[in-house]
């Protein structure tokens, strides 16, 4: 089950699907497909050829005008310089720290930033949970549609690209277990900011809540969703 999956009009989720022991884990990338097109991550490099395949049958790689990248570890950029070589009009957006080397055609951004693409408002905001200390989420204003980064990731028993495609304490029990049994955590550290990263984004409009490994959530999952992350200290 691989290949470009909308979750929006204007947002498509570019899903990698890989067999684990415990079941299913994803290894995902988005496109933004508005007036100024977005790459949000870039997966890994052992999916190269299939990645580019699959990205570029969505958006024109002339057409692109960001690219995001969430932190630096591999499966997050590990097309990267592919994608800013294929994407010439492409400016690179991501954390201050991560900016020198990979390109010089770059705009800083940290939390709570935003930036104007063509048609939309795109914000940065830190997930409730993360393993990479520049790790930054994507709000789009336009779609209302979440860029979670490792947050509200999950390992499923079936493949699978909706979380409403779950029983939902199915659902919930494989993201309490990816949220719990992977390491570091860094906003473990601070229950203090765990709770208001949470608190923050459950004031925001959200349509969908996107993560580069596991399934979107929507609808009534993602209080749920809340739910578990905020049990996490309890």
């Amino acid at each position: 089950m691989v290949g470009p999956h909308r979750i929006a009009p204007d947002t498509v989720l570019i899903p990698r699907l890989e067999r684990i022991e415990d079941g299913y884990t994803a290894i995902n990338t988005m496109v933004i497909t508005g007036r100024e097109p977005v790459l949000v991550d870039t997966g890994a490099a052992m999916h190269r050829d299939a990645w580019r395949e699959d990205v570029f049958s969505v958006v024109d790689p002339a057409d692109v005008r960001w690219i995001f990248i969430s932190h630096d570890d591999p499966d997050h950029i590990g097309n990267l310089p592919l994608a800013l070589d294929l994407c010439p009009n492409a400016t690179l957006v991501t954390s201050p720290r991560l900016l020198h080397p990979l390109s010089d055609r770059t705009h800083p951004i940290t939390d709570g930033d935003a930036f104007h693409a063509g048609d939309r408002v795109l914000t940065a905001v830190r997930p409730p949970l993360y393993d990479n200390s520049t790790t930054l989420g994507l709000y789009d204003d336009r779609s209302g549609v979440y860029w979670s980064a490792d947050c509200f990731g999950a390992i499923t028993p079936t493949p699978t690209l909706d979380a409403a495609d779950l029983p939902l304490d199915d659902y919930l029990d494989s993201l309490h277990h990816h949220s719990t049994t992977l390491s570091p955590w860094h906003a473990w550290l601070d229950p203090h900011a765990h709770g208001h990263y949470l608190d923050h984004l459950a004031t925001m409009e959200l349509t969908a809540i996107t993560t580069a490994h596991g399934p979107t959530i929507t609808g009534p999952h993602i209080p749920r969703a809340f739910d578990t992350l905020r049990d996490l200290h309890h």
